[in-house]
């Protein structure tokens, strides 16, 4: 990892099955967090969604890892719900049935499927 990317301890772990963390990764070197994204072979994507954008209620046959770069999200699962703001990691498991709207001046955020090698997953 990058020496200058300032990654936090997670605090707000928000249920057993999955994670949501709310201590800000830097999202300045952005270089830094795609290497940690990327899979051994592969991609992960760039996703931006305009305000009221929603992807309804969906699951992965994969784990999935997204990083909120810019913006807010409202992220939803079957337990509740929380807002999402840049700097936002939130690791889900495959099969997991949750969806987001994006809130006004919309969101952009990273999405890799599987289980992403940040240290705020140990």
């Amino acid at each position: 990892m990058n020496a200058e990317t300032k990654i936090d301890k997670p605090v707000d772990a928000t249920d057993s099955d999955f994670r949501i963390f709310s201590t800000q990764l830097d999202t300045s070197d952005l270089r830094s967090i795609v290497e940690q994204l990327l899979p051994d072979q592969g991609a992960i994507e760039v996703q931006r969604d305009v305000a009221g954008k929603e992807h309804a209620w969906h699951r992965h046959d994969t784990d999935e890892t997204l990083v909120v770069l810019d913006g807010h999200v409202r992220f939803y699962w079957d337990q509740g719900e929380k807002v999402c703001s840049a700097g936002t990691v939130i690791s889900l498991p495959a099969g997991m049935m949750h969806g987001s709207v994006a809130l006004d001046g919309g969101a952009t955020y990273l999405i890799a499927f599987h289980q992403a090698d940040l240290s705020l997953h140990g």
